[in-house]
C-alpha cells in the first residue's frame, strides 16, 4: 500500500449512480477539508453562473493557448465548446492544505496520475442498473435521457478496472463513510 498522502480524491461511476450527490455531501460535510476543483470552459454563462461558479470561462483563444502551455491538462469537447482541466485549480487546492474532490472519467483520472502521481486516489462508485433506473425515474429524468444513460452502464461499469476501490453506493451516509474511511487511511 502506498504511503503517499491522498490530496487529489476523484469519484467516477455510471450516471444516476450519484457522484454529485456524494461530493456535495462530502463538501458540505467537511468544508475545511475538501474543495472542488473549478474547470474551463469555453461555453458562454448562463444566467444563474459567475465567473468561478461553476466554471472559470474563457475564450476559445485562451483555453488554447492554456492547453498548449499545460496548464489546461486535460479537457474534452463537448457541443462544440472547450472543458479541461487545470493545473492551477488543483494546485491551489493542495497548497492551501485541503484535498481536491471532483468527478472526472478514466481518461482524467490518467492524466491527474501523471502530473500527480501517488497524490491521487480513484473510487469508483456502483450499484445495479435496476437501482440506477428508480433513482432517474425519481428524479423525473426524461425517458429518452434515461435509455441513454442506461445503455450507458454497461460502458461505464468496465471502467472501475481503472480506480483504486470500489464501492456500491446503495444509501448516501453509508457511502460517505466508506470514503471517508478511505481517505483518513491515507492522510492521518
Amino acid at each position: 500500500m502506498s504511503t503517499t498522502k491522498k490530496n487529489i480524491v476523484i469519484i467516477e461511476g455510471p450516471s444516476g449512480v450519484g457522484k454529485d450527490t456524494i461530493i456535495n455531501r462530502l463538501i458540505e460535510l467537511y468544508p475545511d477539508k475538501f474543495a472542488h476543483p473549478i474547470n474551463a470552459t469555453t461555453r458562454p454563462m448562463r444566467e444563474n453562473e459567475s465567473q468561478g461558479n461553476p466554471y472559470l470561462f474563457i475564450s476559445e483563444e485562451e483555453f488554447l493557448k492554456m492547453r498548449q502551455s499545460g496548464e489546461i491538462f486535460e479537457h474534452t469537447i463537448r457541443h462544440g465548446t472547450y472543458r479541461g482541466m487545470r493545473k492551477a485549480s488543483f494546485d491551489e487546492i493542495i497548497n492551501s492544505g485541503k484535498i481536491a474532490l471532483r468527478d472526472c472519467d478514466k481518461y482524467g483520472l490518467k492524466a491527474l496520475k501523471e502530473i500527480y502521481g501517488d497524490q491521487v486516489l480513484g473510487i469508483f462508485l456502483t450499484c445495479e442498473k435496476e437501482v440506477i433506473r428508480e433513482r432517474l425515474i425519481n428524479r423525473n429524468e426524461p425517458l429518452s435521457s434515461m435509455n441513454a444513460r442506461l445503455k450507458d452502464y454497461d460502458n461505464y461499469i468496465k471502467d472501475a478496472m481503472f480506480f483504486d476501490y470500489v464501492i456500491e453506493n446503495i444509501e448516501i451516509d453509508n457511502t460517505v463513510n466508506q470514503i471517508m474511511s478511505l481517505i483518513n487511511k491515507y492522510t492521518a
